[in-house]
């Protein structure tokens, strides 16, 4: 419910951040730990040793936390604590002078299994044009949304008339498909399958076959064959597929607005380019023809953006209000698309120059290219050193960051839209970091980004709707919202908190109460209103998907073929002697309490920037609740800029974009 006035808005934040008189806080990840892996986690407004104690009430470890060091993203004094040494499989609780400051600490082996699944499987959640089936969706099966191929051709194409397209995944809470989002989070997961094919070609999710795929790919391919009808007989690839303003809170198959091709960008296309030419060489092995089809569609693709360097997406036509994507420099596209096209067809003219030390989003790429040059070190020789260094700096500077505060790779400059993915993207980032070096400090400070995602953050809650002893109940997505299901659909990563309060207005807007608490990692709400903070989006649940999926695939005994030796581990679980043999534990009686040991953080890992960010724009939803009086609807979002450096900012209500400390406006002119 909407908060009406300061007074109720006063008690509503006091209740929520309410304390027992016992204040101290433990913060985990609610998933698990594994048990011969590194495990820590944050402890704020504790004294004293931090005892484990087992289901039969004794006490089989008790730490003593790391010095308290302040985190500004949260404004806390927290404490570190490795409990590593704690690797009985079990649920324990966590005491400290005799207080339990929770009860659900797990450790068990192929511990985020079950998210590498619900984490994929939501992009079966977001189909088009298919009816979700009950036997594949259980209680979220819908009818088939957008089930019309036929779209017409905007004037902004160029072009009239119409095409076919149909599939392909939503892009977010609302029904958009767009080919610059999906070109990343594509990329995203097909480079999560050909570094562990192994592993995928035999996981599972419960979802339709197609043919012989093993499952990711058969996901993957569902959009690879929206995104194939979004090319023209040029080579150009149209930028987005949306009817002309966001749909109302309704379901798929109620949103009838008609569907346009809108525009048609050189860094779509270079997107486009990129995902066919990767797809092309990981679906050959199941499927030549089509494999085929991909690459043809790359070299065309990659032809056009050649001859059209500068046909830029900059703005939305006058007559539409879906998100924009803009780009005005497609450069960083065009290094990913030779890339891939150099790595799969050996055609030394594809070969581009250029890497970065920053972390991806959809508006840059070129981190991704860094990815590739770095661990294809024949083809690109100098190139791959140059980019091997990039990532191993920037990852080092992350490692140091995750030795303080939270013990999380965020800093305060991070909390950004969709600041949870960038979280995952930084985790994924040291975990190319880990492949490259073997050198432990990188995985372990992976892990930790995925323990934030997970419960270890100053919310004490799991981002991932579903998952988790504490997680998102109503997310900004109007499948959720109008299913009169009272569940989110699981596997979703909402966008996290940010202090930007685009969302914040008054009810009739159908916006936000102010939720801000002038800390940038706590600024969150859950609630359907906050498309700031609380929305879902494609791109985000896939570097999710990606980070848990190689980690579990890296205990699992698999590593990429390109990955320094010892990076596979084995996850076996420990025997139950294994915490009593360590110098921490406690003899039988649950009274005892020893010398406490000291916690040993690992040094680890590493350096980067911030995530997405994003500007948005609302307008009015004029539809009713479907879920009574309480349901609070979300608002239209225009899904316009998640920038990292540079970064989009506001002043009052102007829009400028802040590089190195100076001001431009959005045709690139210093304003200050």
């Amino acid at each position: 419910m909407f908060v009406k006035n300061h007074a109720i808005k006063s008690v509503a934040l006091a209740a929520l951040f309410a304390v027992p008189s016992f204040a101290a806080t433990a913060y985990i990840n609610q998933i698990g730990y594994r048990p011969g892996d590194f495990k820590e986690l944050a402890l704020v407004d504790a004294n004293g040793n931090v005892d484990f104690v087992n289901a039969a009430g004794q006490v089989v470890l008790s730490v003593t936390p790391k010095a308290a060091s302040y985190w500004d993203a949260s404004g806390q004094n927290v404490q570190l604590v490795d409990f590593s040494k704690l690797s009985e499989a079990g649920k324990y609780s966590i005491k400290v002078n005799g207080n339990v400051l929770r009860s659900d600490l797990v450790v068990k082996s192929q511990t985020y299994e079950d998210i590498v699944k619900a984490s994929i499987k939501w992009f079966y959640y977001q189909r088009a044009s298919m009816a979700l089936e009950s036997q594949y969706a259980d209680k979220w099966a819908r009818a088939a949304g957008h089930t019309n191929a036929t779209a017409e051709l905007h004037n902004s194409t160029g072009a009239s008339g119409t095409i076919q397209s149909s599939k392909g995944w939503y892009d977010a809470g609302d029904y958009g498909r767009y080919i610059v989002n999906s070109g990343i989070t594509t990329y995203t997961l097909l480079s999560l399958y050909e570094h562990f094919p192994q592993y995928f070609n035999t996981l599972k999710w419960n979802i339709p076959a197609e043919g012989s795929l093993p499952d990711l790919l058969a996901e993957i391919k569902y959009n690879l064959d929206w995104m194939l009808t979004m090319q023209a007989s040029d080579g150009g690839v149209y930028h987005k597929l949306t009817s002309l303003g966001f749909p109302g809170d309704v379901m798929p198959a109620q949103d009838n607005s008609k569907l346009y091709v809108i525009g048609k960008s050189t860094a779509g296309t270079f997107d486009f380019a990129a995902v066919m030419a990767m797809a092309s060489r990981i679906y050959k092995p199941f499927d030549a023809s089509y494999a085929s089809t991909c690459l043809n569609a790359a070299k065309k693709a990659f032809a056009w953006g050649q001859q059209h360097p500068n046909q830029n997406y900059l703005a939305n036509p006058s007559d539409v209000s879906t998100g924009a994507y803009e780009n005005d420099n497609p450069n960083d596209e065009k290094v990913l698309a030779g890339t891939e096209l150099y790595i799969t067809t050996g055609d030394a003219s594809y070969k581009q120059s250029g890497s970065s030390e920053y972390v991806s989003y959809w508006g840059d790429v070129m981190g991704l290219a860094t990815y590739e040059k770095a661990t294809h070190q024949s083809q690109f020789g100098g190139d791959a050193n140059e980019a091997k260094q990039k990532i191993l700096g920037t990852a080092d500077n992350f490692v140091n960051r995750a030795e303080k505060g939270f013990g999380v790779v965020m800093a305060k400059d991070d909390f950004v839209w969709g600041s949870n993915s960038a979280a995952a993207n930084q985790g994924v980032w040291l975990l190319h970091a880990y492949y490259l070096t073997g050198e432990q400090k990188y995985y372990k400070a992976a892990v930790k980004a995925l323990d934030y995602l997970l419960g270890k953050n100053p919310l004490d809650m799991s981002f991932v709707t579903g998952y988790g002893t504490k997680s998102p109940k109503m997310p900004h997505h109007r499948p959720s919202t109008s299913d009169n299901i009272e569940d989110p659909i699981p596997g979703m990563l909402v966008g996290g908190p940010q202090p930007g309060g685009e969302d914040v207005g008054s009810a009739a807007e159908w916006k936000c109460a102010d939720y801000r608490t002038g800390q940038a990692a706590t600024a969150y709400t859950d609630q359907r209103c906050s498309y700031a903070t609380n929305e879902v989006a494609i791109n985000w649940n896939a570097p999710l998907a990606y980070l848990a999926g190689a980690i579990e695939a890296i205990n699992a005994g698999h590593a990429p073929e390109f990955a320094a030796a010892g990076v596979a581990k084995n996850d076996t679980p420990a025997s139950s002697s294994s915490v009593a043999s360590s110098s921490s534990a406690v003899p039988s009686s649950s009274s005892s309490v020893p010398q406490s040991s000291s916690s040993v953080v690992p040094a680890s890992s590493s350096s980067s920037i911030a995530g997405p960010d994003m500007s948005s724009s609302s307008a009015n939803v004029e539809s009713s609740s479907s879920q009574g009086t309480n349901a609070i609807h979300a608002p239209i979002e225009s899904r316009i800029v998640r920038s990292q450096q540079p970064r989009f900012r506001f002043d009052g209500h102007s829009l400028f974009i802040e590089k190195n400390g100076k001001r431009f406006d959005l045709n690139g002119h210093r304003v200050k």
